[in-house]
Order: structure tokens, then C-alpha cells, then sequence
């Protein structure tokens, strides 16, 4: 399956012939180690048969090779992010190889190497939050800049893959992708899962509520069927669109599609840093909410 798009390709056509320079050659070799937060280069070119891995064939001062090099680490490390949030599988490394006729062959390494050590979904969650912190700007720059600088519909997708992995990560720790039943005690503050005969129990706060047939999202703060206690997070998220001037994070009840509920309910897990969010339905009323667990 082709994950790469045209300009990835591009990409790598071009840092293939800048390594090759003018040497003769059968076919260029680009393999790439991803390990989540670092990547590791190899490149190696080869003709008739014979092997050639000499690189920095430039003078500093004349060298688009190094420049290329990094775009492709960068751009690498950001595939590996796009293929695990669109198919829950890491990939480890990738090679692509260019051939003489301008033809390409692309390989993917699901092979997680024996040295990692780590928790893969964990360790991706912990990544992607460092790449889309979405922190306040400097309190001594500019207020007006700061809300320019935010664009809504970017920090919604970067928070929807940040919920993806919490969710993966959530099904693998405890089964949350096999749910029977749920109950929700809004006095208790407390969301239980039924899962064959156990129960995981999570303490929450509410976001919101959508009304399936009006279409419309009513926040938690000021609901007035949430408790004021399970009401924090939403005036989190109304902070956040205060803070930045974004109309449908301020507005109590906003006429929107169920999808847009979930942008709220994912930006709402990234700020209070919850474990994860549900959506639980009954009689045409979905309520959206934010769990933690504190046994962690």
C-alpha cells in the first residue's frame, strides 16, 4: 500500500540524485530508521553491482544535499505519525529505491527492532503531545498576534490523532474498543464500562451534549443538567476560545454536525490531559466526555 504522496516522491527523487551527483549509477538506495522521536540515514548508491556509500560529495558552500536530508528525517517521522493514526500500525523504517529509468520501488518496515524497548502506543502519545502543545504564547508578546497565530481547524486535527492514540492505547490497557454497556453517575462524577463480567470505572467531566435532530451542541458550563464540579473541562476549552477568539468554543450553544462535536470533545482531552473521551447516547441525546484514570 502507497502511503507517500507526490511531492514525498518527489522529495525523494531529488535527495537521491543530489547524493549520486555526477557518479554513474544502477540505482540509489535511500533507507530510513524511524524510531518515533529520532531517525537514522543510510544511503548508498550502486553500479554494476558494485556498492558506493561516499556522501558529501559538496563544498559547504554549494550543498543542497544536507538541506534535502533534513526535510526527508522531518518528513519522515510525520508519515510514520499519518500511517499509524490511519491504519494503528507503527512502521519502523522505510526504503526507497530509485532506479535508472525513473521508476521507484517503496518498502515499509513493520519490524519493531529488538533493542525498543518501550511502550509503542505510549511512547507515540507522549510524542504527538510534545509536537501539537498547544501552550499559551508568551505572556509578553502581543495578545492580538496570539490569537492570529492559532489556526482552529489545525489544532482540531492534531487533537483528533492525539485522540485516536489515546483510544488505541486505551483498548490495548483495557479493552475499551470491546464495550457492552456504559452507566454514567453524574453525581458521583463517574463513568463505568461493562466488558464481559468486569467493569472499569473512570472518573470524568462532562464537555457537552449534542441534540441529535436539532443538531446543535449545548457546552457543559452553565448546563443545566451537569453538576457545576464535572463542569471544569468545558470551561477550559470556553477559556481557550476567549483566549484565541474562536466563536464556537464561546457560544453556549452552537448549531454544528456531530463530527464537530468530536473536535470539541478531542481538544477538550488534550488541555485537561484526560486519558481519553466517550460518547454516550440515549433518547437522541449524545453526552460527550472526558475520562481520567487515577489509577495511573
Amino acid at each position: 500500500m502507497e502511503f507517500l504522496s507526490n511531492p514525498d516522491i518527489e522529495l525523494f527523487k531529488k535527495q537521491s540524485l543530489f547524493f549520486a551527483k555526477d557518479r554513474p549509477w544502477d540505482k540509489i538506495v535511500t533507507k530510513i530508521g524511524i524510531y518515533i522521536s529520532s531517525t537514522e540515514f543510510e544511503q548508498y548508491i550502486s553500479y554494476e553491482n558494485i556498492i558506493d556509500e561516499t556522501g558529501e560529495l559538496y563544498a559547504d558552500d554549494e550543498n543542497p544535499f544536507e538541506s534535502t536530508c533534513h526535510a526527508l528525517h522531518d518528513r519522515s517521522k510525520e508519515i510514520q505519525k499519518e500511517i499509524y493514526t490511519k491504519t494503528g500500525e507503527a512502521i519502523w523504517g522505510l526504503t526507497f529505491t530509485l532506479f535508472k529509468d525513473e521508476s521507484f520501488q517503496l518498502e515499509y518496515d513493520y519490524q519493531q527492532p529488538d533493542w525498543y524497548e518501550g511502550n509503542v502506543l505510549r511512547d507515540f502519545e507522549e510524542a504527538m503531545k510534545k509536537e501539537n502543545s498547544l501552550e499559551a504564547p508568551d505572556s509578553s508578546q502581543d495578545f492580538e498576534q496570539h490569537r492570529e497565530i492559532v489556526d482552529i481547524e489545525s489544532v482540531y486535527q492534531s487533537c483528533r490523532e492525539e485522540l485516536i492514540l489515546k483510544t488505541a492505547l486505551a483498548s490495548q490497557a483495557w479493552g475499551m474498543d470491546q464495550i457492552d454497556q456504559w452507566d454514567i453517575d453524574l453525581v458521583m462524577g463517574l463513568i463505568s464500562f461493562t466488558i464481559g463480567e468486569r467493569i472499569e470505572v473512570f472518573e470524568i467531566n462532562v464537555v457537552g451534549t449534542y441534540h441529535v435532530v436539532e443538531q446543535t451542541f449545548m457546552w457543559a458550563w452553565d448546563h443545566p443538567s451537569i453538576p457545576e464540579d464535572l463542569q471544569e473541562v468545558a470551561s477550559m476549552v470556553k477559556d481557550y476560545g476567549e483566549e484565541h477568539d474562536i466563536v464556537e468554543l464561546q457560544e453556549h450553544i452552537v448549531s454544528c454536525s456531530e463530527d464537530d462535536a468530536w473536535n470539541f470533545t478531542a481538544l477538550a482531552t488534550h488541555l485537561a490531559e484526560a486519558d481519553g473521551a466517550y460518547r454516550a447516547e440515549s433518547n437522541g441525546t449524545l453526552t460527550f466526555v472526558v475520562f481520567r484514570n487515577d489509577d495511573e
